[in-house]
């Protein structure tokens, strides 16, 4: 069926507002092609009054993620762009290693911002076992976000033909997938452990947010992802992106969409066919950052090979040790609970983390201290010490939908789908009566209409 043109410039002018995505004249066919897909499943009768309804959804109704599923590209695969595979292999992983070993937090927090099917995160997962002899020493992160539910579902199952593989080297194959018939490969469910899928809009203000596990992170992937937004949006999200990293972070976008402008704060770092930026402790004023001269290296089986010593290229800022936390006065609680907070923020978990117990061994039935406390120890990686501070909180504040969603999101994590789903529909009960523009306590901001159309979309996922 035809789609006016009345229709598409005002689904257009919509989905710009609504998704951030940017369908210019030059990709109007796109728009259309993903519009009657959607279309055609609403049960309405012509393109226009699917408009005409899209046009009264709030954000966290299905139908948004659903349209955006059909707009967006999904199609990825293993390793792609052997450049960037190649930098993250012999140079930005193996630094960032190094300066945890040192400084003896054996801790690394990523995020692939833009996951589609799953295998970018995967890519970085098998990188990180194949990097870590002692992978199970470490309290990883590998966070793996989407505004597509169903593309979220496929990496969930972990299933891949072999054009997903196309630029996998054969021996990683053999290695962490299992033929299950012609044409499907499964992937080892250990390294799909090691993945965090969760629904996601980048062009929403839902990050970088304790709630949502998008602070303090060491690297993050956000490739072939910001080309398809407005440039406000760009602009907007390319912002929270920055204030997601830590200090010395940093962030991979696709060689496409790299631009010194957009990216500013962050700075440019050169890579061997590769640009990467890295958040400065003071990246207003630091001088630039030297570029990293190295040789090409070749194709095939040396993208992960383990024979060769592995150095890094460039020290990285040390994590700074924590240090004794004083016991605060009772006056002083709300002050100190905002420092633990400020602390988690610039990426110091295990100071926080010590506060937070300082206050809590004051006062154990303060939920606002128990919640930091399951955020702080969810973001360490220390997932039943997080669990057991969030039922707490939860105890001590029923109607905390922070605490709820927290606790549901990692009890998806563990596999335990049914009361995951009981603690996100307690959030849902909790917010639905709540004025959209309301902020959530407990959270840094966070709307309750944002959060709803976070849940919302995560029990959509996981059902």
């Amino acid at each position: 069926m035809k789609v006016s043109d009345d229709a598409q410039v005002q689904a257009q002018m919509l989905i710009a507002d609504r998704l951030g995505l940017d369908f210019k004249e030059s990709r109007r066919a796109d728009l259309v092609r993903g519009l009657t897909e959607a279309f055609e499943l609403s049960g309405l009768d012509s393109p226009e009054r699917y408009v005409m309804w899209l046009a009264t959804l709030p954000d966290d109704n299905p139908e948004w993620r659903r349209l955006a599923g059909s707009l967006t590209v999904g199609e990825t695969y293993f390793f792609r762009d052997r450049a960037c595979m190649d930098a993250l292999k012999q140079h930005l992983l193996p630094a960032l290693i190094e300066t945890r070993r040192s400084a003896g937090i054996l801790r690394l927090r990523c995020w692939s911002a833009g996951c589609a099917t799953g295998p970018e995160p995967y890519s970085l997962a098998i990188l990180l076992d194949q990097l870590l002899p002692d992978r199970s020493a470490w309290a990883l992160t590998v966070l793996a976000t989407d505004i597509n539910s169903i593309a979220l579902e496929t990496a969930r199952q972990g299933l891949y033909s072999e054009w997903a593989l196309r630029e996998t080297p054969p021996w990683i194959v053999d290695h962490y997938f299992r033929l299950r018939r012609p044409n499907e490969y499964e992937l080892d469910p250990a390294i799909r452990r090691m993945v965090t899928l969760a629904p996601l809009n980048l062009a929403k203000d839902s990050f970088p947010e304790l709630l949502t596990n998008t602070e303090a992170m060491d690297l993050i992937l956000c490739r072939n992802v910001l080309m398809y937004f407005t440039q406000q949006t760009q602009r907007a999200v390319v912002g929270r992106l920055h204030e997601a990293l830590g200090t010395g972070g940093w962030l991979i976008v696709a060689p496409a969409e790299a631009s010194i402008d957009l990216f500013r704060p962050l700075l440019p770092v050169s890579f061997p066919d590769a640009m990467f930026y890295r958040k400065s402790e003071d990246a207003a004023t630091a001088p630039p950052f030297p570029s990293i001269e190295a040789p090409a290296l070749e194709l095939g089986d040396h993208l992960i090979s383990t024979d060769e010593p592995v150095h890094p290229v460039q020290e990285l800022p040390p994590v700074a040790p924590p240090a004794h936390q004083p016991a605060p006065s009772r006056q002083d609680r709300p002050s100190e609970l905002r420092h633990a907070r400020a602390l988690a923020d610039q990426g110091l978990l295990e100071q926080a983390r010590r506060l937070c117990e300082t206050l809590l061994a004051q006062d154990r039935l303060d939920p606002d201290t128990c919640l930091l406390l399951g955020a702080i120890c969810q973001e360490q990686g220390q997932i039943p010490a997080a669990i057991e501070a969030l039922r707490r909180a939860v105890y001590l504040a029923p109607d905390s939908a922070a605490a709820h969603y927290m606790l549901g999101c990692l009890l998806f994590r563990q596999g335990d789908r049914k009361r995951g789903r009981r603690s996100l529909e307690a959030v849902v009960k909790i917010l639905q009566s709540s004025s959209p523009d309301q902020p959530v306590p407990g959270s840094d901001g966070l709307t309750a209409g944002r959060l709803l159309e976070t849940s919302l979309a995560y029990m959509e996922m996981e059902r």
